[in-house]
């Protein structure tokens, strides 16, 4: 009997105690009067019959323990008319995971946090923002921080979009994750009116990934329609993903989180100053008042746009987990300014130094870095003397050297040429650019290229003695003729690609050139694609590819100007040994072509020079003015077949 009594007892003060906490959040009204206190937003809330502090914590979502500290009170009791101050919490904790479920079987309870609109909901649960709005009828214009929004559920069903087959009129182009109407015309040069005019129901709905649109087949490059086989073998192949994806993990841990760097740029401060400063004198006092807007001293211009980029590098970095630690230091171009530099940097620990630019002040902090044992990086210079004594160098800028190296082996290799010409001035022997003329006589007879192919033609003609009429006479009108230009002469290339533009109307003919080429202004580009030019670089940037755009945006946004080919190189650079630091410690010079970083204008590959020097930048690109007024740019063949790139 006891025993009953006891069990009956103990389900009524159960019963009890729930209701009671019932009654006390239903009696809680949250307040909308807000006050600012030392800085911190917080709620006036009055106290009402029944409330306690503990049902009014639970009803603003904020611990007891916050609302005592703030009201400086020592204990939990309250009176009646009361006026509490309850502070306005950040939208991670406005209400805790443990009053509000994440999901059920129809809906994702999703809670407002700073930066959450309908447009980010949509990105992230997949849902229509007019349907998220049907299930939130209470939701006002505006999402309120620490709302709650009801995400239905929606069940996908896997659809097969059928693309069309090419046929002779258009290409059907499938939308990918990023594609807007005006990124899809911009890529095939299509005006935006035309697009629209070809594809109607994109003005009736959004592009989605997966669908396809029409692209008229004349404007699409050839390698579009080169399709690509499937695996024979899926299993296979599956598996073989999934065990390169763990060696890398494996062989690629983060080794370093910190990374130290020291930039030595001629800033040229002081001068910056002095032309940005306006001095006149009043009743013999002197008054200074700074010009707006403010102007850049000329000869430090390419150098801040290129430490902008090395800022928005570091930016990229600290998003990636990594930290940063960036010595800068302005160089002017004076050596005995560095020499007081170096003296204060003996104690400071540094994982890789950028610059200095010139050679005078390289020098100086080259012999520096030898001696510390330091990577010291020449990110502009293609010729740097101490390239081929000190160990420590790595060149970015791949010299006139390798460049002559890459396009003998682009014409031997990647081209099918059956009549090579060299234009070359009366005396070229002394020039550095006859070392390409060299390198290909070595590839056609040396390396048996030449007697390959039967069909094959070699000639070199000197533009000053023979002229137009001579090159004339050595053109084929059966063949493509590659024509090469063993100089960067600037006039004396000028006037070649004059004359040859004129047998350009009638004549196959492919010109090949050096990166310098490129600026070149005085050339009309419209040359360039009549010859259908080849250049052999080290560098390209593609406005047309989404991380250029994202970078260009970054970079307004940022520094509220223009990056420039600076901009773009410092970036690279920054990134991609930063991440070699973080993966391979201070070992990373000898792991460089195992990094695997999606830069913006560069393809990095790094040989040395010889068993004593330093390391150079040898991984090229070939850019293509074709015919039909495209840029196209490639990695070519021979790049990747003689075991220069990774």
């Amino acid at each position: 009997m006891n025993y009953f009594f006891r069990s009956i007892l103990l389900i009524c003060l159960i019963l009890g105690a729930v209701n009671f906490a019932e009654a006390q959040s239903r009696t809680v009204e949250l307040s909308n009067n807000k006050v600012v206190v030392g800085g911190q937003t917080c709620f006036l809330h009055v106290v009402k019959e029944k409330q306690t502090l503990f049902s009014i914590s639970r009803a603003y979502g904020v611990d007891l323990a916050v609302i005592l500290q703030v009201n400086r009170k020592t204990d939990v009791t309250v009176n009646i008319g009361e006026v509490l101050r309850i502070p306005v919490v950040d939208a991670e904790t406005v209400l805790p995971s443990v009053l509000v479920k994440k999901e059920d079987d129809k809906f994702f309870y999703h809670i407002i946090k700073k930066g959450d609109t309908l447009f980010s909901l949509y990105r992230k649960y997949g849902v229509d923002v007019e349907v998220i709005r049907s299930s939130n009828p209470d939701m006002g214009p505006n999402l309120s921080l620490g709302s709650i929004v009801k995400v239905p559920k929606i069940k996908k069903e896997v659809q097969v979009n059928f693309t069309p087959k090419h046929d002779k009129y258009y290409y059907y182009y499938v939308i990918k994750q990023g594609d807007t109407e005006s990124a899809i015309s911009r890529k095939f040069f299509m005006k935006l009116r035309k697009f629209r005019k070809l594809n109607p129901k994109v003005k009736r709905t959004t592009l989605k990934i997966g669908d396809w649109v029409r692209i008229p087949r004349y404007l699409v490059p050839p390698e579009y329609f080169v399709e690509k086989g499937a695996p024979k073998d899926t299993i296979l192949e599956v598996q073989q993903v999934v065990d390169s994806v763990v060696s890398e993990v494996i062989l690629k841990p983060r080794i370093q989180n910190k990374i130290r760097i020291a930039l030595f740029l001629p800033l040229y401060l002081n001068a910056n100053d002095s032309i940005n400063r306006n001095v006149f004198y009043k009743d013999t006092i002197e008054i200074i008042t700074e010009l707006e807007p403010r102007v850049l001293y000329s000869r430090s211009h390419d150098f801040i746009r290129f430490y902008q980029g090395v800022l928005l590098a570091v930016d990229s970095l600290q998003k990636d987990g990594l930290s940063v630690d960036l010595h800068v230091f302005d160089t002017e171009k004076n050596p005995e300014r560095l020499q007081r530099i170096l003296a204060g940097l003996q104690y400071t620990d540094l994982d890789f130094i950028i610059g200095p630019v010139y050679q005078n002040t390289f020098s100086v902090v080259a012999d520096f870095a030898q001696r510390r044992r330091i990577p010291i990086i020449s990110p502009l210079s293609p010729k740097n003397s101490e390239l081929q004594t000190n160990p420590f160098v790595i060149q970015i800028n791949t010299s006139v050297k390798s460049i002559c190296g890459k396009i003998s082996d682009f014409v031997s290799y990647d081209l099918d040429t059956r009549n090579l010409i060299v234009v070359h001035p009366d005396r070229y022997e002394h020039l550095n650019e006859f070392q390409l003329v060299t390198d290909i006589e070595r590839n056609l007879f040396e390396k048996g290229k030449y007697w390959e192919n039967d069909d094959m033609t070699y000639k070199k003609i000197s533009f000053d003695e023979y002229g137009l009429f001579g090159i004339e006479r050595m053109l084929s009108d059966t063949v493509e003729n590659v024509i090469i230009i063993p100089s960067t002469l600037q006039p004396y290339v000028e006037n070649i690609i004059s004359n040859l533009n004129i047998l350009s109307q009638r004549f196959d003919i492919r010109l090949i050139g050096f990166p310098v080429w490129q600026r070149f202004n005085s050339l009309d580009a419209e040359i360039f694609y009549n010859l259908n030019l080849s250049v052999i670089t080290p560098y390209n940037i593609d406005y047309k590819e989404v991380k250029i755009d994202s970078f260009v945006s970054d970079f307004r946004d940022k520094f509220k100007c223009e990056p420039n080919d600076f901009s773009f190189r410092a970036f690279d650079l920054c990134r991609y040994f930063s991440k070699a630091v973080s993966s391979f410690g201070r070992a990373f010079p000898g792991h460089l072509n195992k990094m695997n970083v999606d830069l913006l204008q560069s393809n990095y590959h790094f040989k040395r020079v010889n068993a004593f020097g330093g390391l150079e930048n040898q991984g090229i690109q070939v850019v293509n003015y074709s015919r039909d007024f495209r840029i196209r740019h490639y990695i070519p063949k021979s790049q990747k077949s003689l075991g220069l790139s990774e």
